[in-house]
């Protein structure tokens, strides 16, 4: 996966309503295809694994063992780089703008694609812009109270 190398964060809004359709269409058929193949592993997964259920031979129960051990390292890996990219908020359900789409009666597949977002260096992450302006407000009530929990954050990242 490509990480975004920016110190400074970096917000992506659209503000043309056309612009903005095209890149949820997007963001939707990545999501549908990943999800899609990760969900195709899986299934080889599993087969996989009656298969190697009903043979004696341990070279090949072994075999199939490993197989199925990747794919289901693969079907996580594929969920995990979804997660992380800019596809989505990385608060996931924890999403202010998913729970506030939930409040107004809205139920989005888990995670809305729609948002504007933004990269917090910090975190390395991508969030939706209401998502990083909280993070961004309770970094800096942390900042201005010395918090020790932030000043550690600090030094493990090398900003100390």
């Amino acid at each position: 996966m490509i990480v975004l190398k920016a110190r400074k964060i970096v917000r992506i809004e659209l503000k043309d309503p056309s612009l903005r359709r095209i890149r949820k269409n997007f963001r939707d058929v990545i999501k549908f295809a990943v999800k899609q193949e990760a969900s195709r592993l899986h299934a080889f997964s599993c087969e996989y694994r009656k298969r190697s259920r009903g043979i004696t031979d341990p070279v090949e129960k072994e075999r199939l063992e490993r197989k199925e051990g990747f794919l289901d390292r693969e079907s996580t890996r594929l969920d995990s780089s979804l997660s992380e990219s800019v596809i989505q908020c990385g608060l996931g359900g924890g999403c202010a703008s998913y729970i506030e789409a939930t409040d107004h009666g809205l139920y989005p597949e888990k995670a809305p694609t729609n948002l504007d977002m933004a990269w917090i260096p910090f975190l390395g992450a991508w969030f939706c812009t209401k998502c990083s302006e909280n993070l961004i407000e309770g970094d800096k009530i942390l900042r201005k109270e010395r918090h020790p929990d932030y000043m550690r954050q600090l030094r493990e990242h090398g900003f100390l």
